[in-house]
């Protein structure tokens, strides 16, 4: 007969570790790393009642307004319309649409539904975030992530298709601007893997897409900036200076164009 000793907690696994403080002997290190005491643990929140306790805990202890959120997910804000609950006006409830078309909370069908707290976290920080995607859409219930075709795609086609456009643009233009203005552009000669520099745009093709720049702007030679592969990866699609520090320098530069073609007209009707 076997002298192999059983978890205490009913696993049907050998028994290698005492629990002092239980006075029991369990197959792990702790009593909840136990297959037995995990699918309890599971059972007990997948509780319709217990997962709604949680979700309300979650979104008062944690909830912020939708001012809050438009100041520090600007990106998010400019993507996902919000709302506060009309049917609970003094609870300032945050709404948004589910992502799935055919749901009747959908932006189609013109409804609403109140997400958790770290549905609205994980979709900001999917957009706010420089490790982040265009992902983590709203769903209401589970069956909508199912049903919906974007689930399981990183980005949204239409919103990745729209900035893949903006992105080529200007980089075109970039191209242009760095041919006509090359003694311009300040070590523009290390540009290059040989030396390990790449061509940065301060105000970044990014910002520019969300705040519908005009792609011509953000390839101007007063955007443009030679910095080191790292630094570049490390900036991502941060900028550097604001729209209006950049419009500013490239409103000082077109100011300097125009005095000189005004002096050069000057000089030309004195000689004559």
């Amino acid at each position: 007969m076997s002298n192999l000793r059983l978890c205490d907690y009913g696993c049907g696994r050998e028994a290698k570790h005492y629990l002092p403080s239980v006075d029991k002997w369990c197959c792990s290190k702790s009593c909840n790393s136990c297959p037995i005491k995990i699918e309890k643990f599971r059972k007990a929140l997948s509780k319709p009642e217990v997962k709604e306790k949680k979700s309300k805990s979650a979104q008062g202890k944690n909830r912020l307004t939708i001012k809050q959120i438009q100041k520090r997910y600007k990106t998010f804000a400019k993507i996902e319309e919000m709302r506060y609950n009309p049917d609970k006006p003094e609870e300032k409830e945050i709404q948004v649409h589910c992502k799935y078309h055919k749901c009747k909370n959908s932006k189609e069908k013109g409804g609403w539904f109140t997400p958790t707290y770290n549905q609205l976290k994980r979709r900001a920080d999917a957009l706010d975030h420089d490790d982040g995607n265009d992902g983590c859409f709203f769903y209401c219930p589970d069956e909508c992530k199912q049903k919906c075709c974007l689930y399981h795609l990183r980005s949204d086609p239409n919103r990745l298709s729209e900035f893949e456009k903006y992105s080529s643009d200007v980089i075109k233009e970039t191209y242009k601007i760095k041919k006509k203005f090359y003694n311009k552009i300040e070590n523009i000669e290390l540009q290059g893997k040989e030396h390990g520099y790449e061509l940065d745009h301060k105000y970044s093709i990014y910002d520019g897409f969300i705040n519908n720049v005009d792609p011509k702007i953000i390839a101007h030679y007063k955007n443009l900036q030679v910095v080191t592969i790292e630094e570049n990866r490390q900036k991502s699609k941060n900028s550097s200076i604001t729209l209006e520090e950049l419009l500013s320098e490239i409103n000082l530069v077109s100011k300097g164009v125009l005095n000189e073609q005004c002096k050069s007209k000057v000089d030309k009707r004195v000689s004559d």
